[in-house]
């Protein structure tokens, strides 16, 4: 989506969690053929993909803080703020949707595609840094619980199955997702100039 608005994630902050994040929904892909399907074990509810139909079942649960997440497998839905913030698996690059324009149930990607649009303004990039820590609290959250439930082994099978090098070793997965959240959310800080702050005292 080109455009010259400024953007809601730097750069850096950008590549890491597109990393982080294709290694996490191919695990979770893998999540739901281990027993009891994990993520409906972690209380997320699933709308599978109707006969005839082509794409990703959609996940449902809540997010830390308050705000709903829906996860498919090119991407994730959270609201918060107020807004409906997409995070795509490729690029991830916060978007807002406007879901009035959505034919809901969706299944694949295609189906947000009209109705996304970049943050427009202040209030809106920081809907869509929020909507990004939400998300990578949950993912941490969900990480540290796989390893309590399926064991450390699990994760490791998931990631040999990729046959591609993960961008952090598996067992800091989680650490790695609280990280991100933490770099997103310095962004939110207002930068504070201590050369125009009064001078006490004189």
């Amino acid at each position: 989506m080109g455009s010259s608005l400024p953007e809601a994630l730097p750069p850096d902050v950008r590549r890491e969690g597109e990393r982080l994040f294709d290694v996490s929904m191919w695990c979770i892909g893998r999540d739901v053929s281990h027993e009891g399907n994990l993520l409906l074990r972690r209380g997320l509810a699933r709308e599978g993909i109707p006969a005839g139909q082509q794409g990703t079942s959609a996940y449902s649960g809540a997010l830390p803080g308050g705000g709903a997440l829906t996860l498919w497998g090119f991407g994730a839905l959270c609201r918060v703020c107020g807004e409906a913030v997409y995070v795509p698996r490729d690029g991830f690059s916060p978007c807002l949707l406007d879901e009035a324009r959505v034919v809901w149930p969706v299944f694949q990607a295609a189906g947000l595609g009209g109705a996304l649009r970049e943050p427009a303004t202040s209030r809106e990039r920081q809907a869509a840094r929020a909507a990004v820590v939400a998300l990578a609290d949950w993912l941490a959250g969900y990480e540290e619980w796989v390893v309590e439930q399926a064991g450390p082994g699990w994760r490791h099978a998931c990631v040999a199955a990729r046959r591609k090098a993960a961008p952090v070793p598996v067992e800091t997965l989680a650490a790695a997702w609280k990280r991100l959240a933490e770099r997103v959310a310095v962004v939110e800080q207002p930068v504070v100039d201590d050369s125009f702050a009064p001078v006490v005292g004189v």
